[in-house]
Order: C-alpha cells, then sequence, then structure tokens
C-alpha cells in the first residue's frame, strides 16, 4: 500500500503544476520518479500525506540525503 500512496503521489506531483491535461511524457517521468523515489520517500517522508506536493517538497528537502537514482529521476522530471 505505501508504494502505491508514492506511485500516485508522484504522478500527481509531477503533472500538477497546472491543471493541463496530463501528457504521456508526464506520465512516464512521473512514474520513473516513483520508482527510483519509493525507497528514499519511505526513508525520509514517512508519516507525510501525500498530495498538495508535500512528497515532492519533503524529497527536495532531503536532496543532499536522496539516493543517486532519485535525485537524477527528480531532476528529469522538473524539465
Amino acid at each position: 500500500m505505501p508504494g502505491r500512496i508514492v506511485v500516485m503521489a508522484m504522478l500527481l506531483l509531477v503533472a500538477g503544476q497546472a491543471a493541463a491535461q496530463v501528457t504521456p511524457e508526464q506520465k512516464e517521468r512521473a512514474r520513473a520518479v516513483a520508482r527510483a523515489c519509493r525507497a528514499d520517500a519511505q526513508k525520509f517522508c514517512q508519516g507525510i500525506e501525500p498530495g498538495g506536493g508535500r512528497l515532492l517538497t519533503c524529497l527536495k528537502g532531503r536532496e543532499a540525503e536522496l539516493s543517486t537514482g532519485c535525485r537524477d529521476a527528480l531532476r528529469g522530471a522538473s524539465r
């Protein structure tokens, strides 16, 4: 269940900047972030309620401590 929450939250985070439709590219980037950051989110952001950008804010606040894969995925998703 926590993994599913992380995936859903990441999808919302990456696509959440605008109310526009989510493109297939945005969905794929969100999936990449979810895959790469699942363990980091569980380790550093446990107890953070998904939604409203809270997980993304948590992860970005711990950027120096994140795995290389998660950091790279977050940077790639913000392009």
